[in-house]
């Protein structure tokens, strides 16, 4: 389908990616514009940031995380300083736009707000908004509709300004031009590589050197602190699947709902688009214009002789790089998806009519009319599985909430066992061997607070159920410290043979470097370094070979080609040494018009890209802001890095 004759296209795709972006969903704290205290991780423009809700988005970025790698997923990734100040630096820009668009006043209207809700597909049931399916969907990421309506419309409000910074860029062909030959300019090259497992028999050390290492940084070889739990959850997920749905209760949800299950009709369409020259201020040229129209009048004759002819105009002749290749097939498509001249033409066509030209802002349209399928009603038995599955989740979340609270209380008032609290919900009491922080934490889907409550010293010391923690979507746990394990340094014998590895592969490494650069030494200067090389491969800038790291990759494009080659080496990220013999310089082929045009559009990208980052840093030293650092990275280090034995209180 042409997408850009689809309206409102990149403003439903902005609403998408606000259900999914790590700083999306960062919970209704950050609704609430406090005034900055001591307890905050940072301060713009004299409003706080809280721990909450730095600790939100950082969840959101796990939640995202977890979605993209599924079992590959590590939450430890998150156990890193760096990391951790991304992400608030994250909630830092987005909170000195909103301040901006406070300052300039910006705002979006009920009728911008309520259109782009109505078309995000993940609020939509049969295609159509749903407000069950809204309402779930924004309890389930912790919103209420106020809060996560005035979280939307402010970003909303947003988005003119992003669109100045990152949307108004252009370039020229000329800066085009030369951005492709910085980028696709090639080396042809080949390479041999000396890898450090062929020089660990050389790599020699002792007992004095392995104890030398170890004595330098015994914390370096520290076990983290470790505990063994039992734990007992209570989600939704359970009561759904010990849910019944009678034959009455679907039809009566059916028959309740049976709007939801009326398909429009849709109409099948091709097309064949010839467009019009513009002028400076962007309207179509007069001359230009009629000599179009006059083409695509004659096109139109041809193109009605046959499906087939119709086809391969398209090909040969349509402007639509989405459609052309198709022969001008736009697929299914309802009211309201198309520009309304366009729009009005196909619905008032008859299958197999051919139509044109049709004016509209991309030019003119020769039309096709391929299918038209009829508005029906979907029947009970087609939506049988749908309706079956909702009411049971209806049923599983009533059953949560009843259950919800008899959970809380009985956890505290038998804090010793989680035995007749099991039995009385048939819930599972799970038990565990030695777990670290990461582990615990991915036991309950990244929850930090899990995490700190099941390391408590308090809680370690008491060996009592904790209190039960909502981990969002309806799903309470609670946990019982059975066994600690304080943080300690490994003992030596321990640790030898790790230690004696590393020095080994360390100095291995050095040697493989040593001997790589007395080889390209002796390259150069004319002699046989005694390497075997693989074959020719083109090596471009922005595509990286397998041993080719970017300090070596620079080197090879640095190197002086005067003499019909030349011999560059360096470490590569693998921990050998690569030797490359630089061929020659592989120019590449001069650009069509359409490339041209998304180089065009590429640069004016990246140069947008760096607005945006030039102007918030800008902003940050016009609006105060305060970011403490220290608050996130001793938090990390608390997590990464458990406290040593005798450091609890």
């Amino acid at each position: 389908m042409f997408d850009f004759v689809h309206k409102n296209k990149r403003l439903v795709q902005f609403v998408l990616a606000l259900l999914v972006l790590p700083f999306a969903f960062v919970g209704v704290d950050s609704y609430v514009r406090n005034i900055g205290s001591d307890k905050d991780v940072a301060t713009v423009g004299g409003q706080g940031v809280t721990p909450q809700e730095f600790e939100n988005a950082l969840r959101a970025q796990q939640d995202q995380m977890r979605r993209v790698l599924g079992k590959s997923f590590d939450p430890a990734m998150f156990d890193n300083p760096e990391v951790r100040q991304q992400v608030l630096d994250g909630v830092v820009n987005q909170r000195l736009l909103q301040v901006v668009g406070q300052d300039l006043k910006l705002t979006a209207p009920d009728a911008q707000l309520r259109k782009t809700i109505l078309e995000v597909p993940d609020f939509q049931d049969g295609g159509k908004f749903s407000e069950a399916r809204y309402d779930e969907l924004l309890r389930a990421n912790g919103f209420t509709r106020l809060s996560y309506e005035s979280r939307l419309r402010g970003d909303l409000a947003q988005q003119p300004l992003q669109d100045v910074l990152t949307r108004t860029n252009f370039s020229s062909a000329a800066q085009a031009a030369l951005y492709q030959k910085l980028t696709e300019q090639a080396r042809e090259i080949q390479v041999a590589t000396l890898e450090p497992a062929a020089f660990i028999a050389q790599a020699k050390v002792d007992d004095a050197l392995i104890k030398a290492e170890y004595d330098k940084s015994p914390d370096s070889y520290r076990a983290p602190e470790q505990v063994k739990i039992e734990y007992l959850q209570l989600n939704q997920a359970a009561f759904q699947s010990v849910a019944t749905v009678s034959a009455d209760e679907l039809k009566a949800e059916y028959e309740k709902r049976i709007k939801e299950f009326s398909a429009p009709e849709e109409r099948r369409a091709s097309h064949i688009l010839l467009s019009v020259d513009k002028d400076e201020k962007g309207q179509p040229k007069a001359a230009a214009k009629d000599a179009v129209r006059a083409e695509a009048e004659a096109l139109t004759k041809q193109a009605a002789t046959s499906a087939e002819k119709f086809a391969e105009l398209a090909k040969q002749k349509s402007k639509d790089p989405g459609s052309a290749a198709q022969g001008g097939d736009l697929g299914f498509f309802g009211r309201g998806q198309m520009v309304k001249p366009f729009e009005e033409a196909v619905f008032a066509m008859k299958a197999g009519e051919v139509r044109g030209p049709i004016e509209s802002d991309f030019g003119f349209h020769i039309i096709r009319l391929v299918e038209v399928k009829p508005e029906r009603t979907r029947p009970l038995d087609e939506v049988r599985a749908q309706l079956e599955g909702e009411i049971k989740q209806q049923k599983a979340s009533k059953l949560f909430a009843e259950n919800a609270e008899k959970f809380q209380n009985r956890v505290y008032e038998q804090g010793d066992s989680y035995t007749k609290l099991a039995e009385e919900l048939k819930l599972e009491v799970k038990k565990t061997d030695w777990l670290t922080r990461a582990q615990v934490q991915a036991i309950a889907a990244g929850n930090q607070k899990f995490v700190q409550t099941v390391f408590a010293p308090a809680n370690v010391a008491a060996k009592k159920n904790s209190e039960a923690i909502d981990l969002g979507n309806n799903s309470l746990i609670s946990a019982r410290v059975v066994d600690y394990k304080p943080s300690a340094v490994r003992p030596f014998d321990d640790v030898k043979a790790q230690i004696a590895q590393q020095l080994q592969r360390k100095l291995a490494t050095e040697l493989a470097a040593k001997a790589g650069a007395e080889k390209v030494v002796a390259l150069a200067a004319g002699k046989d370094a005694g390497l075997t090389f693989g074959a020719a491969q083109k090596l471009v800038r922005q595509a990286p070979l397998p041993n080719v790291n970017a300090a070596l990759a620079k080197q090879i494009f640095a190197a002086d080609l005067a003499k019909g080659g030349a011999v560059v080496g360096g470490s590569n990220d693998a921990g050998g040494y690569t030797v490359v013999k630089v061929l020659k310089v592989v120019e590449p082929e001069a650009p069509t018009p359409d490339k041209l045009k998304a180089l065009s559009q590429r640069l004016a990208s990246q140069v947008g890209g760096d607005l945006s980052t030039a102007y918030l840093g800008a902003l940050k030293d016009r609006i105060k802001v305060e970011v403490k650092k220290g608050a996130v990275a001793d938090k990390a280090d608390k997590d990464a890095k458990p406290e040593k034995a005798g450091d609890q209180k």
